[in-house]
């Protein structure tokens, strides 16, 4: 194993690579007396097409979320789902568009919570009685998804600024997709993705990591799995203007809500670090649009929102902005904010402020085990990469970057949503 400080917070990570392939983290703090594990495949919502040697395989949308729920099929396996809930353990799992991950959360036995989530994940039993009869549950879960307004506000969005790509489509998918979604095809894609060099395990809490460590070699020797070329993703080429401009979603609402998303190629930034990328449009956004800024302060006094906040995306080669707000008068707000989208500013003091808040939220996320191994599978996830010195990339961030980057800002490519009684 090896051991990886994490700078200035004198936190420890240990990693292994396994002969199969299989990554491991292991995080061991004495700041608990619980667990948390997870394990994480590199396979979600963002694989719609595929080539497997000289095949291309099309994915129906919600495949990765339908699968995640066929390999946690904890009301199929009584006998784990006893074992766990007598160890007084929580199991779940979830999806994204960038991978699936799988976890434990407990205070007793770590070593047998462990060997449980490793038989949920290596034993599945995918056929098509299940399949179908799960069917029904997801087409819940997706009535469920819509039914939010706020998650499909962004999601229509989301498809209203982009014409090929995974956003188009919901983790979730649609009823008329997972009707064409069967056994055969899960287990396709289970023995295409689902494979030791595209799997991680992510252990954190109060633990031995190098016993952690056999038992995890223990058992996938009795496994004996091997490594498998894994299949290459087939991105569609997308473009810089967005799709629709404009949408109204019929809710008989008090207030209007609306979110007013802009596209922006992320080439012009010049900034090749994702997430650096995003801390810096992060500040940006805070330091014009949130709770204490002069336009929030300035937009309330006149009654032209009740509230408002800010998201940054990055979605492929694109950045996406997002102002969210509710309000009395869509028209007025929407009319306002694009005038001021255009003046953007920030000060130095400012930056420096928002910068500590950034710094501050780093430190503190190591005082809880879950988002430890939460920002852990992000970051392999979203970078591939683990930055054990992300303190100092945020600490050494530029103002006078900070302010190249609100320079470069262009705003051609907008796309707003808002709810009309």
């Amino acid at each position: 194993m090896k051991k990886h400080v994490f700078e200035v917070l004198d936190e420890y990570l240990y990693t292994e690579k396994l002969s199969n392939g299989i990554n491991v983290y292991l995080y061991p703090t004495n700041k608990t007396k619980n667990f948390y594990i997870s394990i994480s495949v590199n396979y979600g919502a963002n694989v719609l097409k595929y080539r497997k040697g000289k095949k291309e395989v099309n994915v129906i949308p919600g495949s990765a979320h339908f699968l995640e729920h066929k390999v946690m099929a904890l009301s199929e396996n009584k006998e784990i789902s006893e074992r766990i809930n007598s160890l007084g353990s929580l199991a779940n799992a979830w999806t994204n568009y960038h991978g699936t991950n799988y976890n434990i959360f407990g205070s007793i036995n770590l070593i047998e919570n462990l060997k449980l989530l490793l038989d949920i994940f290596y034993n599945t039993d995918i056929n098509e009685k299940c399949v179908n009869e799960e069917k029904g549950i997801i087409g819940e879960e997706i009535d469920m998804y819509k039914d939010d307004l706020n998650s499909f506000m962004y999601s229509e969005l989301f498809n209203n600024m982009f014409h090929s790509s995974y956003v188009n489509n919901t983790v979730v998918g649609e009823r008329s997709d997972i009707e064409k979604i069967t056994a055969k095809r899960l287990n396709e894609i289970y023995s295409d993705y689902y494979v030791p060099n595209n799997t991680f395990i992510i252990v954190t809490g109060n633990f031995d990591p190098v016993e952690v460590s056999n038992v995890i070699h223990e058992y996938m020797d009795k496994l004996n799995l091997s490594q498998k070329k894994l299949p290459k993703l087939i991105k569609e080429k997308e473009i810089d203007n967005v799709r629709i401009s404009y949408q109204e979603i019929k809710k008989d609402l008090i207030d209007a809500r609306v979110k007013y998303g802009i596209k922006i190629n992320k080439r012009i930034f010049n900034i090749k670090n994702d997430t650096l990328l995003r801390y810096y449009l992060s500040i940006i956004l805070s330091n014009n649009f949130s709770a204490s800024s002069k336009l929030f302060e300035k937009y309330k006094s006149e009654n032209i929102v009740t509230n408002m906040s800010t998201s940054v995306n990055i979605i492929d080669d694109y950045v996406v902005l997002i102002i969210s707000a509710s309000c009395d008068d869509a028209n007025v707000f929407i009319d306002n904010i694009s005038k001021d989208i255009r003046k953007l500013e920030i000060k130095k003091d400012d930056f420096e402020r928002k910068k500590k808040l950034f710094l501050k939220s780093y430190i503190t996320d190591f005082d809880n085990i879950e988002d430890v191994e939460y920002n852990i599978c992000e970051s392999i996830l979203m970078e591939n990469k683990i930055d054990y010195n992300e303190y100092s990339t945020i600490n050494n961030m530029s103002y006078n970057i900070a302010n190249n980057i609100l320079k470069s800002l262009v705003f051609d490519n907008v796309s707003v949503i808002r709810t009309i009684k």
